[in-house]
């Protein structure tokens, strides 16, 4: 068989997960296969920072939206859906492969056919709002990637989807794998280091991370937290840090550029999020040695194995409590997947007190934090291999390039205890 002809289409406005992924897997996928390249992008523009990195990789980029500096209007529909086909004749795609977006799909599925678009799922499917368009779009689409189970089950459960699936979990960029990992251990003439990395918005559950140190604090414990990560919730959340009297023992750091030196400096990861279709961040903290407490919701059960490379705390709360602890419920979405019951489940919080407690849990033992420490260096370096993970994605779009669909292997989902 020839080399594909590979055509991306993908949202890169921001220089958040998915789109610092895109460019790392596509710049590992130049390195190791054949395969022509070429993107489209979705949004607005593309950040300075992918820019760069694409124009490094010398693939050809397209934009959904304008035509040279030209902004093509949306109505009439016919105007995008010309420029579609446009760029479908330019490209000639063996597979057109839609990054994390269902509702405004659609064009380039009419564009491209349905039999030449493989959707990859990174998160979508929890969006609320604009169902029957993603009805429609996944009614037509053939065949999915998704990042975890989690997200397979969110498609499957929620939206109905019959199609074929292959899960190809996400994996460590490149750019972030240390250079030599070792265990740690918990250092006692000294506080308690603990770290949350998020865009500073209601869905992570930053709150709750502060609460929990707040009552940490109360018990005696010489405990600190840096926040690394910006966004609309930041002003807030320096207001619920004020008011527990903690502005002493917490770091706004903002966004970081070297994320390497901020794993280690903390001893613990944080991530009590509400939402979360995999958990990058604590596959990031896991390859510093550096376990991670979740909450066990989505996609993060499958990255921390409870009692092996952290611990996951079931989330308890009702929502209605968040704005009590100093959170937002405004733009949430409207149901999670609970890897417990396998099941579609509305939105709870991690009750900070059962926070604290695991973080306590580890503080108290050095040897299982010892112990953790060692198995999550490894867990990264065995399940979450990026070279492996380009492969396992461009296997699937060979697959699916010959066979119009692609085999499902059963999937694996994490472990809670």
């Amino acid at each position: 068989m020839s080399a594909a002809s590979l055509l991306h289409y993908v949202s890169l406005d921001g220089a958040g997960g998915v789109e610092l992924q895109f460019v790392e897997f596509l710049r590992t996928a130049l390195a190791r296969a054949d395969a022509r390249h070429a993107v489209v992008a979705c949004g607005r523009g593309v950040h300075p920072l992918v820019a760069d990195r694409l124009a490094a990789s010398g693939v050809p980029v397209g934009y959904e939206k304008y035509a040279g500096p030209l902004k093509l209007p949306a109505w009439p529909r016919a105007v995008r859906a010309a420029h579609q086909r446009g760029l479908m004749r330019r490209h000639r795609p063996d597979v057109a492969v839609i990054w994390n977006r269902m509702r405004d799909s659609l064009r380039t599925l009419e564009a491209a056919g349905a039999a030449r678009c493989l959707y990859w799922e990174r998160g979508a499917s929890w969006f609320p709002g604009e169902t029957i368009a993603k009805q429609r779009f996944l009614a037509t689409v053939p065949a999915v990637l998704c990042n975890s189970h989690a997200a397979r089950r969110m498609l499957e459960l929620r939206w109905g989807y019959r199609g074929a699936i292959r899960v190809v979990p996400n994996a460590l960029r490149p750019s972030l794998r240390p250079a030599a990992a070792r265990p740690r251990q918990l250092v006692s003439d000294r506080p308690l280091r603990l770290g949350v990395v998020a865009r500073l918005e209601p869905i992570k559950g930053v709150a709750l991370a502060v609460h929990a140190l707040a009552l940490l604090r109360d018990q005696g414990r010489a405990v600190t937290l840096s926040i690394a990560g910006d966004g609309p919730e930041r002003r807030r959340l320096e207001t619920l840090v004020a008011r527990l009297d903690l502005t002493d023992v917490v770091r706004f750091e903002g966004l970081v550029a070297d994320m390497g030196a901020f794993y280690r400096g903390i001893d613990l990861l944080v991530h009590p999020a509400l939402r979360e279709p995999f958990g990058q961040i604590a596959v990031e903290a896991n390859a510093y040695g550096c376990p991670a407490v979740v909450a066990a919701v989505d996609g993060l059960v499958e990255v921390i194995t409870h009692d092996v490379t952290g611990l996951c705390v079931a989330p308890s709360l009702p929502l209605a409590d968040y704005p009590l602890l100093g959170g937002h419920d405004d733009d949430l979405p409207p149901v999670v997947y609970d890897p417990v019951r396998d099941r579609i489940a509305p939105l709870v919080l991690v009750d900070p007190e059962r926070l604290a407690a695991a973080v306590a849990t580890l503080a108290d033992d050095p040897d299982a934090y010892a112990r953790m420490s060692a198995a999550a260096i490894e867990a990264v370096a065995t399940r979450f291999v990026f070279d492996g993970h380009v492969d396992a994605a461009l296997a699937a779009v060979d697959e699916f390039r010959a066979r119009g669909t692609l085999a499902d292997p059963p999937a694996s989902a994490g472990q809670i205890t």
